[in-house]
């Protein structure tokens, strides 16, 4: 692990959790209330309502993904914005595919419209933090 590495995860982290946050806020948010995957009474009881965020979960979870993005970008050897985004595509699509599916088919996490405009907008925070992090990479004198 080294400088290049650090400011990697540091840069996919926040670059991945700013723009998943906006989506949530723009878009997802709205998505989840028009098409909720269950009735009005009992997502109440399943989602924690905003002002109990458990924070310290929130920041290991950020952490974790972005130092994920930053080790799967490391060992794709992309160094350049562009082929950041290309590598971290295929990788972005493939992770919340998985994720995103198996919710929706083993809980009642999801609605349908709900798995592909989250899944959309997983993607593309993924993607953009994972050529983030590529160019981080590049900058370096070795990685």
């Amino acid at each position: 692990m080294n400088k290049n590495f650090i400011l990697a995860g540091l840069a996919a982290t926040v670059v991945n959790l700013v723009l998943n946050a906006g989506a949530y806020f723009l878009f997802l948010k709205d998505v989840f209330e028009a098409y909720p995957p269950v009735s009005a009474a009992f997502h109440k009881q399943l989602v924690r309502p905003p002002d109990q965020l458990i924070g310290w979960a929130m920041v290991v979870t950020s952490l974790t993904m972005g130092f994920f993005i930053a080790t799967v970008i490391k060992w794709s050897g992309a160094r350049t914005f562009i082929s950041g985004l290309e590598k971290g595509f295929i990788v972005a699509f493939l992770f919340w595919s998985s994720v995103n599916f198996g919710l929706y088919a083993s809980s009642n996490h999801f609605s349908q419209v709900g798995v592909f405009t989250d899944l959309g907008c997983s993607i593309t925070a993924m993607t953009i933090a994972a050529a983030v992090s590529a160019w981080i990479f590049g900058q370096g004198k070795s990685s």
